[in-house]
């Protein structure tokens, strides 16, 4: 049954690992360049664009766009779309880019012409970006008559785009793409103008920078042609024609076009500011109520702390003998705190020392045989003694292996029942609900970040990295209860994969919250409290008095048993015949089964009365089909459920482009700042 259940833990702990390498993986593999350039279209071209922004203290950009364009066929307008959802990589101080989501808001859009042009607003299919439908005053386009020119027009339009807050506690900017990567046709100039709301000073002005060219392109834009007023904050410049793109007209000839921006290449600026040139109130109700939690969980951690931390030593006494007052099956409840098939059919070798039963080997079956009546026995054995012998008949132990799972349920509960004065059962309470509330505080601060962002996938996965994530520390416990049991390197080597797969979550967590929320607040809030309750739960005093004087003798016993030279222990079976049989349920529930029989091998025993065999090991044999027969149905439906819930959420993984986990290198890029979008004909 162990080797079973460690063998789907593994499983389990290899899902886990593919599952966070899978996530860390993708984090790496945003939408490519490619998904930024638009098709060609050859309806249209922009002779000149003209963007002109007016920033206020609030990081509100008030943007007047002029687009003169020649129409080669009929067309009813242009499509100008806005977007209202980006990734941006904000470049800092080391050339890197710090990578974040960000959800802006338009509004006061309107048209200036006076000829009849107007407006339908929409959302694109993906309700990341704003469509504004800007109707021609009446049908243009298509090849004109000898002697003629192609129809021209000048969309005039205004709109405010509030940036809100940056989210940069290191610095404000200007990251602003004035021409996005979205235009589907070539653009003969660009003339712009930013005023600023204050004054940048020369330190922050020889920092400014331009890229032009397609989504992704880092160079700098030095054909950029642009100048600033001092007077009136305002940075002035052109973008003029560097080549030429020939449109041919098998009816009229050719169309010579002179190009500053071929089809989807974009021209932004970034002006980096000092931390706090803007004024952008940022309400921290939220942040605080998260943080008064946090402040109640670390309090009461403390508290509880200062009540239940270890009083009393514990002192192992090394001694080969069986511990007066504790059946096999209190003892390993005790150096586990759990109730396994092993304590439970430890029982039977030890009635037979005390007369109750009989074991008999007869054609390489093994029976069990019931000799009388429990005496002064305890509730658990009772309830094991009376479900296996409903006659005076002999038991075959193969027949066991079908005893219904809720019979061992009902024992399990009535040792600890009666094991309640050998434990401190608030402690793993007070651990597992404060788990419970890490989780909600958790779940809160997700739910609130991407519901402001519009991002519910990321928020499920998140959500599922939650659970994951405190759902291995719930099994903390479960770890603990075996560390009097096993060797110390597999004790220790459970506890940190357990740690190391469980800061895993919480990382990705981090990574994929911190587009959208401050940092700090993300990094601190997130593991603190749980991973302080890994390192504190170990020393709360999880035992009474009692029950550390009882430990103390059993892993004495344990150590006697792999330490002691085997001509002690011949001494002492010769002085005490029985010692042998007596101490055998007790190394079972220990682990140390095998190493005792060893030492024994060669040791001369008086056969048991109870025991009718030849074999010696057939005891053994006897003792291992009982464990095999008491397997634990509840605890298997539990690792199913995990594993089919590591399973699902790893096929949800592989579903989806984490394009804005952490950071990426190379400062910033044509097309990479804050506004900018698209323009299409309809």
């Amino acid at each position: 049954m162990e080797s079973s259940l460690i063998k789907r833990k593994t499983k389990i702990a290899l899902l886990l690992c593919m599952f966070m390498l899978l996530v860390f993986a993708l984090s790496g593999c945003g939408t490519t360049i490619d998904d930024y350039v638009p098709e060609f279209n050859s309806r249209y071209y922009i002779n000149n664009y003209e963007v002109n922004i007016v920033i206020g203290e609030d990081n509100k950009y008030e943007i007047n766009e002029k687009i003169t364009a020649t129409f080669f066929n009929n067309v009813n307008g242009i499509i100008r779309t806005l977007p209202i959802e980006q990734t941006i990589g904000v470049p800092n101080e080391n050339g890197k880019r710090s990578i974040k989501n960000y959800e802006f808001e338009i509004s006061n859009f309107h048209m200036n012409n006076d000829d009849g042009a107007y407006v339908e607003e929409g959302y694109s299919g993906d309700y990341s970006m704003r469509a504004y439908y800007l109707h021609l005053p009446y049908s243009m386009g298509g090849v004109p008559a000898e002697g003629e020119e192609f129809d021209s027009y000048t969309f005039d339009f205004s709109y405010t785009y509030d940036l809100g807050l940056d989210r940069d506690t290191s610095k404000d900017f200007v990251y602003f793409n004035i021409i996005g990567s979205s235009v589907d046709t070539h653009i003969g100039n660009v003339d712009f103008s930013i005023t600023f709301p204050k004054e940048v000073t020369e330190e922050y002005r020889n920092k400014l920078i331009f890229y032009a060219g397609r989504y992704g392109v880092n160079t700098d834009g030095t054909e950029v042609e642009y100048t600033y007023d001092e007077e009136t904050y305002t940075l002035s410049g052109s973008y003029s024609a560097h080549s030429e793109y020939i449109y041919d007209f098998y009816s009229y000839g050719e169309y010579k076009a002179p190009v500053a921006l071929y089809y989807g290449e974009a021209l932004t600026v970034y002006q980096p500011l000092n931390e706090g040139y803007f004024d952008v109130s940022r309400s921290y109700t939220f942040d605080i109520v998260l943080l008064v939690i946090l402040l109640v969980l670390i309090i009461v951690l403390i508290v509880f702390y200062v009540m239940h931390r270890r009083k009393h030593d514990l002192i192992d006494v090394v001694e080969f003998k069986a511990p007066d007052g504790l059946t096999p099956t209190e003892a390993g409840y005790i150096i586990d705190r759990t109730v396994s098939g092993d304590d439970i059919t430890s029982l039977i070798v030890y009635w037979a020392s005390k007369g109750y039963v009989e074991i008999q080997e007869k054609e390489k079956k093994i029976y069990i045989k019931k000799l009388k009546d429990l005496e002064n026995a305890k509730e658990h054995e009772r309830l094991f003694f009376n479900s296996i012998f409903t006659s005076d008949q002999p038991i075959d132990t193969s027949t066991l292996k079908s005893m219904s799972p809720f019979i061992g349920q009902k024992i399990s509960n009535s040792v600890k029942r009666e094991g309640k004065k050998y434990f401190n059962p608030a402690v793993d309470r007070y651990y597992r609900m404060t788990l419970i509330a890490v989780l909600v505080a958790l779940v809160l601060t997700i739910v609130r970040i991407d519901l402001q962002s519009l991002n519910y996938l990321f928020m499920f996965l998140k959500i599922l990295l939650a659970v994951v994530g405190v759902a291995l520390l719930w099994r903390l416990p479960n770890i603990e209860k075996y560390k009097h049991k096993q060797k110390a390197k597999k004790f220790w080597a459970k506890k940190i994969i357990l740690l190391i797969f469980s800061i895993a979550c919480f990382i990705g967590i981090i990574l994929m919250s911190e587009a959208y929320c401050d940092p700090f607040f993300m990094r601190i809030f997130i593991p603190i409290v749980p991973i302080a309750l890994f390192f504190i739960y170990p020393f709360f005093e999880q035992y009474t008095k009692k029950g550390l004087e009882y430990l103390g003798r059993l892993r004495g016993l344990k150590q006697y048993i792999e330490v002691a030279e085997k001509d002690m222990m011949e001494a002492m079976v010769k002085e005490n015949p029985t010692l042998f049989y007596d101490v055998l349920p007790y190394a079972y529930v220990l682990g140390v089964s095998d190493v005792y029989m060893k030492k024994f091998e060669s040791i001369p025993l008086q056969s048991p009365t109870w025991l009718v065999t030849d074999n010696i090991l057939s005891l053994y044999m006897t003792i291992y089909l009982m464990n095999r027969s008491m397997a634990t149905l509840g605890v298997l439906v539990g690792q199913t459920m995990v594993s089919a819930l590591v399973k699902e959420v790893a096929k949800i993984a592989t579903t989806i482009t984490i394009s804005n986990i952490g950071g990426d290198g190379g400062g910033g890029f044509s097309g990479g700042g804050a506004g900018g979008g698209g323009v299409g004909t309809f």
